[in-house]
């Protein structure tokens, strides 16, 4: 369902009338523009509100000897629990270094733990020690919204065709709720809504488990120091 069926529902509640056309529309139709400026915020608000499936992708990393590696173009955040794990290894993954600082204080101190940890910062994802082969990891796109011309994924809308990845319910009991809050008027009932909706629909949400590579176990948070004589 493209996203015109949205704002025109809430339109319909809002106003009593479905206008045709919302991107595109004269400037001077601003009640239309209002609609086109909010539903972008609501589609924000409800994207970022869990780690939905619809959202999740995959990462590969493929290492050639340096210590930092650019994010994914459409990178978001990491999902919640996330691991990053290594190619061939199938014990564990790398572990995540809590802060910069003690990323920095191991790396100056050459400290060294198999097969080693991750930190991101600069739009980069850092490792220590200097992986090798590859490193996979699970995110959160930052493109909801599907092009109806192209099939391409972009992070707004800027077109009546353009869809949702999210129920797209959730954008019109948004819309009424957000543009009466705009314009001081009550929303109480309109919030519960709104509230309730997403809910409902995030707990039926499947996406609610981290990727996990079948090759094996993984120990997140866990910082194993080996190979080192044990005994």
């Amino acid at each position: 369902m493209a996203v015109l069926d949205a704002m025109q529902s809430a339109a319909l509640r809002l106003a009593g009338r479905k206008p045709a056309v919302f991107f595109g529309a004269p400037d001077s139709m601003v009640f239309e523009a209002e609609i086109c400026d909010l539903v972008n915020e609501v589609a924000t608000d409800v994207a970022h509100y869990r780690d939905w499936s619809a959202l999740k992708k995959v990462w590969t990393i493929q290492t050639d000897g340096s210590e930092s590696y650019p994010l994914p173009p459409d990178y978001d955040r990491m999902t919640i629990d996330a691991t990053v794990s290594k190619s061939g290894w199938w014990l564990w993954g790398y572990f995540r270094y809590g802060d910069l600082d003690t990323f920095i204080a191991e790396k100056d101190r050459n400290m060294v733990l198999s097969p080693g940890g991750w930190t991101i910062y600069g739009e980069e994802m850092h490792f220590w020690p200097v992986p090798e082969g590859e490193a996979q990891f699970p995110y959160i796109s930052s493109r909801y919204v599907r092009c109806n011309d192209t099939t391409q994924c972009k992070s707004e809308f800027n077109a009546d065709q353009d869809e949702f990845l999210l129920p797209e319910r959730l954008l019109t009991l948004g819309l009424v709720w957000r543009w009466r809050e705009q314009k001081k008027l009550d929303y109480t009932g309109d919030q519960e809504a709104f509230v309730k909706a997403l809910s409902e629909y995030a707990s039926k949400d499947g996406g609610a488990r981290t990727y996990a590579s079948a090759r094996r176990n993984s120990f997140p948070g866990a910082r194993i120091a080996w190979p080192f004589p044990l005994g």
